[in-house]
């Protein structure tokens, strides 16, 4: 019986770490608002993703690649918060982006929804 209860309780731990894991909070789409599935790439790239809070702040030229939406809770200001930061970071690893803007003005995706925070991911012309 006690083995039974042990199974039970180890189960829900593990689903409810997967389930957790599976988008951190995070939901990313093309710039059309499809939903892009990362589940299978694997690859993280441990560099800090450089914030934009504003596209005028943008010396280079670049070509914008996704949105990154985020119902993740964060303490604070989210830029000071290192769990969402670290969070966001590995999640934007596995895209193909050089930075991310702030989007302080959301209502510009159609797929917006309100309580989140989004980002555009860029990639910067050579």
């Amino acid at each position: 019986m006690k083995i039974i209860k042990n199974k039970k309780i180890l189960s829900f731990f593990f689903f409810f770490l997967f389930s957790c894991s599976i988008n951190s909070g995070f939901n990313i789409y093309d710039m059309n608002g499809n939903t892009i599935n990362l589940n299978n790439r694997r690859s993280y790239d441990n560099k800090s993703i450089k914030l934009f809070f504003s596209r005028e702040e943008i010396k280079t030229d670049f070509i914008e690649i996704n949105v990154i939406a985020s119902n993740h809770h964060y303490y604070g200001d989210f830029f000071f918060d290192e769990i969402f930061m670290n969070s966001l970071n590995k999640k934007v690893s596995l895209l193909d982006a050089d930075a991310l803007i702030f989007e302080k003005d959301s209502s510009r995706y159609l797929f917006y929804k309100e309580g989140f925070i989004y980002f555009t991911a860029i990639k910067f012309k050579e």
